[in-house]
């Protein structure tokens, strides 16, 4: 029922339940409210004790982020005690669920102890209650699959908030983060002026501290050669484990490599492309090298995905192909994989968010720290002996060597506390390019794959 659009709703609700019904909802109900202690104390206490500065903002932030997070228990038990109004056994099994994990909660941490016994006693005396209920002669009414139904609804509706929350919660911290250096030049500037960076981190004047445009296209120009040696050999492999492949031994055992390459660390990937390409193929750290060791993390996600966009176009396409006297290869390009593309496309997408976010293997075939432009003039990037820079290499170097230490000292003057601040925020800065670049890729996919399935669907 909706107690939005009638309140009086609310209220029959309640009157129409017998005693017992409603004391063990109510029980259930006081213990989500104790529950909410523990999130309302850290998040008053958190702003107490923060001074509102520009240094402070991101704990501002993290505290409010963690407060909701302590908020979730609370929903939970808000639906376990509306089960019992229901009068649902699912009730009665997650108020014991609920009973035990507090005892354990009040054991573990101590600074929970008195609301874990607190919610443990109600959920407890709610479970008597109810086993008291249901023992009843009269009481034989089956569970209701409505009040199942709006559970399961509200679950799916808080696991989709909690994702979106996670993401803008991500996003706000890093652009408070990003602040001291929030600038057009910061997406615009080819080169970063390390000389102001550093006087902006002293708290000395200073000038434009420039951006870090060279380090996007870095990142990007491989991510680019990555997809065009991954996307090919992905979309041929699918084709041929969708269309041409019998299921066997054999073909069990191509996915289950392809599953391992997906699931292998990046560090062992690093590894063997430094290994293979930096030192003994003489690449250096170079596109080449860097792209095709990036490939290896990419096509796994382009071969499953691909296959399994391919195996879910409706079976009358390939059979209406054949009867127009069409190939398998001809039915498999012009027809399979047309329709199959906007979930290609997805595949491509989630390859390019594996290789675009990854440091370790670039550090170790691609690009060092040191880098800071693109070399002049610029088909020399194509050079096998040209270090490129890449935007999360920077990342994981610009709160140490980049700044902190250059030339071997520590920076000089100002407060401690606002020099790692301003440091962190570089690398922040750094972290909102590259969330923005991968925002704008999705966005475009998502346009192209609407696009296409408009043009299968004839609208």
């Amino acid at each position: 029922m909706s107690f939005r659009k009638n309140p009086a709703k609310l209220l029959n609700f309640f009157v129409k339940k017998k005693k017992e019904v409603l004391l063990t909802g109510s029980l259930l109900f006081i213990s989500a409210v104790v529950s909410l202690e523990p999130a309302a104390a850290n998040f008053i206490n958190g702003f107490k004790s923060i001074s509102p500065t520009i240094f402070t903002a991101s704990d501002y932030v993290s505290m409010t982020i963690f407060s909701l997070l302590l908020m979730t228990p609370s929903l939970v038990l808000f639906c376990i005690s509306y089960l019992l109004w229901e009068g649902h056994t699912l009730g009665r099994k997650l108020s014991i669920a609920t009973s035990g994990i507090a005892v354990l909660i009040a054991i573990i941490d101590s600074a929970y102890m008195y609301v874990g016994f607190a919610i443990a006693s109600l959920s407890f005396l709610a479970v008597m209650v109810d086993i008291q209920r249901a023992k009843d002669a009269e009481d034989k009414v089956k569970d209701s699959p409505i009040a199942t139904e709006k559970v399961v609804k509200f679950g799916l509706r808080l696991s989709a908030i909690f994702c979106i929350g996670v993401v803008v919660a991500m996003v706000a911290f890093v652009v408070v983060m990003a602040t001291p250096f929030l600038s057009v030049q910061l997406f615009t500037s080819m080169n970063l002026n390390l000389s102001n960076v550093q006087a902006i981190c002293q708290g000395l004047p200073h000038g434009s501290a420039g951006g870090v445009l060279a380090y996007a296209l870095g990142s990007l120009l491989v991510v680019t050669f990555c997809e065009f040696i991954a996307v090919p050999i992905g979309i041929l492999a699918a084709i041929y484990l969708a269309e041409y492949s019998a299921q066997g031994r054999i073909v069990n055992g191509i996915r289950f490599f392809i599953e391992v390459l997906a699931g292998s660390p990046s560090i062992v990937i690093a590894i063997i492309g430094f290994t293979l390409f930096t030192v003994t193929l003489g690449w250096n750290y170079t596109l080449w090298g860097g792209a095709v060791a990036l490939s290896f993390m990419a096509l796994p996600w382009n071969i499953r995905v691909a296959e399994g966009a391919i195996r879910a176009v409706p079976r009358s396409y390939r059979e209406a192909s054949f009867a127009l006297g069409a190939s398998q290869w001809q039915t498999a390009r012009q027809i399979m994989l047309y329709a199959a593309m906007p979930g290609i496309i997805t595949g491509v997408l989630l390859g390019i968010g594996v290789a675009i976010g990854e440091t370790l293997v670039l550090l170790f075939t691609y690009s060092g720290p040191a880098v800071n432009s693109f070399p002049t003039p610029w088909w020399h990037i194509f050079s096998l002996h040209t270090q490129l820079p890449s935007l999360t290499v920077f990342i994981w170097s610009a709160p140490g060597s980049e700044v902190v230490y250059w030339g071997g000292n520590n920076l000089p003057g100002g407060n401690q506390t606002n020099k790692e601040f301003f440091v962190w925020s570089l690398a922040f800065s750094a972290a909102l390019v590259l969330v923005v670049i991968y925002l704008i890729l999705c966005v475009g996919a998502l346009l192209l794959r609407n696009y296409l399935n408009r043009r299968m669907k004839g609208s």
